[in-house]
């Protein structure tokens, strides 16, 4: 155990001398320093070159000298390479290593890697996430980049939440700037439109001759069938007063366009009675037969045409096609009957299967190509404001009704006529539409035909929401006369069946449900009963029969029409004393005073205008 000892102690012995020599060489500039309890030097790794490595590198990025370099690698301990491949220990006792005085070494001016790490400058941060950074956990690292994403984000949506805001800015100040210049066309557009109705009305106030007042008549009608709105500017222009004059010349076709040009402006002529005198005529389809043979009651009995008797025929779907067939087409009753039947059955005629898919396919049962095909081929193209030349025709109207303008449905009126300026009535309407147009859209009944879109509306038949167009009919009538009472007003049905059902039912199915909402909003005894309540007596006359078996408005079996009109004949037999006061109130005529009450207010109106018109305008 003694030898190894004194091995390592002489091997001590002999390190000594060197320190000892180092010591020397380095007295002048650093003092002895203890030894250490384990050195660099025992070690076979090589670290040295590592080291070496590293501190040049470090020098020559912070910018020092060659000369700091060498001299730092000259004092740094390490073995020499004749010894890096021996093993030698330092066996020296703790205790005399303990006691040894330390060396107190004087600042120097050198700096090393922690001074320059203390700086927070870029290019320290820059040094450390290049080499430090992958040398330890990267908890930090992702932490920072988890706040640097977060931050980005934020900055992100800041920026998108501005860019929305000005472009929302932007859409504004371009919807505004449109909206302002559409107006301003607009306005451009209506004082161009109002100087060319100036224009017309001063050409015809210019005219001398027959052909150019024609012409000139027809090309203001034109434009106020183009233009409704202009009828306020032609009225103050004095347009009422010059159209009367000329509806007292010869010329047939002169009086004819006079005739139309008055109607768009919404002057009216006197009524033919004493009173308004209205007939109202519900839907029902083919059940109209029962319409048809109280109004060849009422013409028996007269002696006169329906169109002769009545200021204003309103109608409904099948009461449509009778109110145009006879007020407009002034067709005689006994063909109006055969027309009419055959109508129905080259409507009504369809194959179960084929309309079972076709109204899965288009909610429709029968064919609406062939029934508008059957219209214009019987009534053309004819506008209804153009049927105001005829001077025997009375005014007319059918009622749809219009489905895509939200909810409460909405009733309109084909009219062929137009209210004075400054009269508005409750419904809407217009007189520019064509006859066939007008019939196909009130005939649209839901199952039964397609909707009908007409411009921007879609529109179903007008019992949907007014079945009985009676009260309809009515308010048109105080827009049209206002200072006119009602002298009559017969509302024709087309049948209502009264079913019992049952008391002792605790339920009802889903098919009694929809009946019973169907049968609720195509009633037409409400509007009898409120009418026959409030209108003056003797002026309302009501003709509905009640049917021993419900038939469908679709019906086209002749034993079910047979049916159908031997109890229309037994219903009029019994209500003969009703026929007989329409009769008699429908045959009187005007007295004295009226007839020159009338023609006074007329020679007014053609020098004047209309004095209770003014104060509306």
């Amino acid at each position: 155990m003694v030898p190894p000892v004194k091995a390592s102690s002489s091997i001590v012995k002999n390190e000594e001398p060197k320190a000892s020599s180092r010591g020397l060489e380095n007295k002048s500039t650093t003092p002895k320093q203890p030894v250490a309890l384990f050195h660099p030097s025992p070690f076979s790794v090589n670290l040295d070159e590592t080291y070496n490595y590293l501190s040049h590198h470090i020098n020559a990025y912070f910018g020092s000298s060659t000369k700091t370099q060498e001299k730092k690698v000259d004092n740094v301990d390490c073995p020499t390479a004749s010894s890096q491949g021996q093993q030698t220990f330092d066996l020296t006792p703790v205790s005399d290593k303990r006691g040894a005085a330390p060396p107190v070494t004087p600042p120097s001016s050198k700096k090393g890697l922690g001074h320059y790490l203390s700086y927070s400058a870029p290019t320290v941060q820059a040094f450390v996430g290049s080499y430090i950074a992958p040398l330890v956990p990267k908890f930090r690292s992702a932490e920072s980049k988890t706040a640097a994403v977060a931050e980005r984000k934020t900055e992100e949506a800041a920026v998108k939440q501005v860019e929305a805001t000005v472009s929302k800015e932007q859409k504004a100040a371009e919807e505004k700037a449109k909206k302002l210049l559409h107006q301003r066309e607009k306005i451009i557009a209506r004082v161009s439109v109002d100087n060319r109705t100036r224009g017309l009305v001063q050409a015809l106030h210019r005219a001398s001759d027959v052909r150019v007042y024609i012409n000139r008549v027809e090309d203001l009608s034109y434009h106020l069938l183009e233009f409704p709105e202009t009828r306020v500017v032609a009225v103050k222009e004095r347009l009422i007063p010059c159209l009367l004059r000329l509806k007292q010349a010869s010329d047939p076709g002169l009086r004819a366009a006079v005739r139309e040009a008055l109607a768009l402006v919404g002057y009216q002529m006197p009524v033919k009675g004493r009173g308004v005198r209205i007939l109202s005529i519900d839907g029902g389809g083919l059940r109209g037969l029962l319409a048809l043979q109280t109004l060849q009651k009422l013409e028996t009995m007269t002696g006169k045409p329906i169109y002769k008797q009545f200021d204003y025929i309103c109608g409904v779907s099948t009461g449509a096609i009778l109110g145009f067939m006879l007020g407009v087409f002034q067709i005689p009753l006994n063909e109006c009957d055969d027309l009419y039947r055959k109508l129905g059955s080259d409507v009504f005629k369809q194959n179960v299967i084929v309309g079972t898919v076709k109204m899965g396919w288009s909610h429709a049962f029968y064919d609406s190509a062939v029934w508008e095909n059957i219209l214009k081929e019987k009534m053309g193209s004819q506008l209804l404001v153009e049927t105001s030349r005829n001077a025997e025709c009375p005014k007319v109207a059918a009622v749809s009704t219009i489905v895509n303008r939200g909810t409460p449905l909405k009733a309109y009126v084909f009219r062929n006529y137009n209210l004075l300026p400054g009269v508005r009535s409750h419904y809407l309407g217009g007189s520019q539409h064509q006859l066939w147009q007008a019939i196909r859209a009130s005939s649209a009944a839901p199952g039964y035909f397609e909707e009908f879109t007409l411009g921007n509306d879609l529109h179903q038949d007008g019992g949907l929401l007014i079945n009985n167009p009676t009260a309809l009919a009515v308010h048109e009538c105080k827009c049209l006369w206002p200072n006119t009472p009602l002298e009559c007003v017969v509302s024709l049905g087309t049948g209502r069946f009264e079913n019992p059902g049952k008391n002792n039912t605790t339920y009802t199915s889903l098919k009694t449900k929809l009946t019973n909402v169907i049968s609720s909003a195509t009633d037409t005894e409400e509007v009898h009963t409120m009418l026959d309540a409030f209108l003056p007596p003797d002026t309302y006359f009501r003709f509905n029969p009640c049917l021993s078996e419900e038939i469908s408005m679709d019906e086209s079996r002749e034993e079910k029409l047979s049916l159908l009109l031997d109890e229309g004949v037994h219903y009029l037999e019994r209500n003969e004393e009703k026929l007989k006061k329409v009769t008699r109130i429908l045959a009187r005529e005007k007295s004295s005073v009226q007839r020159m009450t009338e023609w006074a207010r007329l020679r007014a109106d053609m020098y004047n205008g209309p004095s209770f018109h003014s104060s509306k305008v």
